[in-house]
């Protein structure tokens, strides 16, 4: 399982701070994001992610792997300390 921690509009739009998703890939994650929250990408694109404190932009984007034990934080543009 992977946590998920929602943060700034993330959190305000799905009403949630974290959940437990099983995914093996962002994009995977993101996927069932979108259909647990009856949502589509557009919602989602607007955050940045970062597995374990590093951002996917550092890693392999969208196609970066997890694995359980693994944190994914969604953060909005702008969300502040």
């Amino acid at each position: 399982m992977v946590t998920v921690r929602l943060f700034g509009a993330a959190r305000v739009n799905f009403k949630d701070r974290e959940v437990k998703i099983e995914a093996s890939t962002v994009k995977e994650l993101v996927d069932k994001l979108i259909a647990k929250y009856n949502s589509n990408m557009k919602s989602w694109r607007q955050f940045m992610y970062y597995v374990n404190d590093v951002s996917i932009e550092d890693l392999k984007l969208y196609k970066t792997p997890l694995k359980d034990g693994d944190v994914v934080m969604v953060v909005s543009l702008g969300t502040g300390g």
